[in-house]
Parts: C-alpha cells; structure tokens; sequence
C-alpha cells in the first residue's frame, strides 16, 4: 500500500504544520500538568479544520493527517473526536464540540469532558449523547496531560440514545483516532529525547553516541512507525480490524516510549519545569483508553475469527 502524500495532501500537511507550530512555543514556567490549547483550538476552527473530513475532496487520510500533528502541540487540544469521529461515525450528525468520548461506566475519568459541549457514550449496545454544556461536571486533579472529568450518573441519565449510528463504527473511527494521536505524542516526545540525549554529556561524550542509547531509540522510532502505517491504513481501508490492530500497535509503542524517554531523561524527565511530561503522560493516559492493550488485541482476535481467519 502506497503511503506517499500526493501534491495536496502535501501542501494541506504543510498549512497545519505551520498552524500548529505556532502554538509549540512553551511558556517560561510550566505550572501545571498540561497546556491548555484555547488559542489552538481557535486558529483550527476559524481555518475550517475541524471540518476536513466533510470537505469535498477530503477523506479520512486528511483527518488523520490532521489529528496526528495536532497531537504533536505541547498543549491539549480535543482533536480526534471532533475531527474524525464525528464526521466518519456519524456522518448525518451535527454535533456540537468539544466532543468528549466515554464507555458507560458511572464513576470513570474521561478526557475533556470539563469544556466539552457533547459527550458521546459507547453503551455497549447502542450510542447514547449527552448535552454536557449545561451540566455541572466534576473535573479531575490528574497528573496526565489532559483535562479530565468524573463521568457521573446523572450525566448518564441526562443522556438520549442515538439510535441511528452504528456502535461498532464508532468504536472502529475511536480506534483509529486513539492510535493517530498516539502517534502524535509520541513522536514529540521522541523527537524531545533525541534533542536530549545529543546533548547530555557523560563520560566525557553525549550520551546519544553510546551504541545501547541509539539501539532503543530505534527500536521506539520504529514501532512508532509501525503504529503510524496501521494508523494510515485504517483510514484508508475503513477497514474495522485495520482500526483494531492501529490501536493495538500504537498502545504497545506508547508504552515502550513512555518507558524509554523517561529512561534516558533520569530524573529531569520527571520535573514539572521540563516537557517531557506533556506529551509522555498523555501517553499513560491514552494507553488505558477503550481498554488499554488488552481490549485491543482482544478486539483483533475476535475481528480476525468474525473474518473466518485464526488469531
């Protein structure tokens, strides 16, 4: 499979980089856990971004593109939900953003609920909605990257059943949002690391000509990689174990890179006034989202036997 730009996805890759890359500038003092990305968010909905995927011309691979790089910012931006879930899943829907994405069960953190306009729960049998603009939600003190929410029962109960979208769809354009945005962190944070590990100096060199240092940052590149062309494939398959494979790819390559960047940072990785934790930490918290690992390849196996194929 072909995974090479044309011309214009190529030029539309470059208008978000420089979009985007003007919000990567970091404030003097970092004092919180993340970055919000009001300003972000702003530039996106006034050049039409969030729209990509609905635009003639456009396809999920440009979401995908999109969500990916927006995933790069230091700050926190809800991006896949309203970007690629939305207009793939519920294609006939209008639905208001920030979007917030949540399995139903009362009691469980959910990302950008505090802000979100809708909430979207995966009920297990069917899809469910919930104006969460006029509710009153708790938010979480979390040391992962992002703005998290209690999702309460009378936010459950305030929810109304769509019955008209597909659950499994959803949770297929879920997944492949899930892996795009870890690809996106990810490469942040390995990107940062690299940059450190040049410049960090032991035993008389930089600790990145050590051949063990380079042989794991590799290894992570590589998975990550790995993660990315799944990731890209799902999106042009449309293919629902496409989508599960991606979410299972890039969950296991964000937790060997959460691993490894911190390894090689010691103890300075770990510090409030140094980045790293912007993007590793929203690792930790993407890698136990739909399930964590274990979900994923659970979905693989029982997508691969649906098929008629042997896990």
């Amino acid at each position: 499979m072909d995974f090479d730009l044309s011309s214009d996805q190529s030029v539309l890759a470059e208008a978000i980089d420089n979009l985007v890359g003007r919000h990567h500038t970091l404030p003097s003092v970092i004092a919180a856990h993340y970055l919000p990305g009001d300003g972000l968010d702003s530039d996106l909905a006034q050049a039409g971004f969030f729209d990509i995927a609905r635009s003639e011309g456009m396809s999920a691979l440009e979401a995908v593109l999109l969500v990916e790089r927006v995933a790069r910012a230091p700050v926190a931006v809800e991006i896949g939900a309203s970007a690629l879930v939305v207009p793939l899943a519920l294609p006939d829907h209008e639905i208001s953003r920030p979007v917030a994405l949540a399995d139903a069960r009362a009691g469980s953190p959910v990302r950008f609920l505090p802000g979100a306009s809708s909430l979207l729960v995966d009920a297990g049998s069917e899809i469910r909605i919930a104006d969460v603009s006029r509710l009153n939600i708790e938010p979480i003190s979390s040391t992962f990257a992002y703005p998290f929410g209690t999702l309460t029962s009378a936010i459950l109960d305030a929810s109304e059943p769509l019955g008209d979208v597909s659950v499994e769809l959803l949770r297929q354009w879920r997944r492949v949002a899930l892996a795009t945005e870890i690809c996106g962190a990810g490469k942040s944070a390995l990107d940062l690391t690299v940059q450190y590990v040049k410049d960090r100096r032991q035993f008389g060199r930089p600790i990145g000509e050590f051949q063990s240092v380079q042989h794991r940052l590799a290894e992570c590149t590589m998975l990550l990689a790995s993660a990315r062309m799944m990731a890209l494939r799902a999106a042009l398959t449309g293919n629902s174990l496409d989508a599960a494979e991606a979410a299972s790819l890039a969950q296991e390559a964000g937790t060997r890179i959460h691993h490894e960047t911190h390894q090689f940072h010691g103890a300075m990785g770990i510090t409030m006034e140094y980045p790293l934790h912007l993007w590793t930490y929203r690792l930790k918290a993407l890698q136990g989202e739909m399930g964590g690992l274990v979900a994923q390849t659970g979905a693989v196996a029982a997508l691969r036997w649906d098929d008629g194929e042997q896990p």
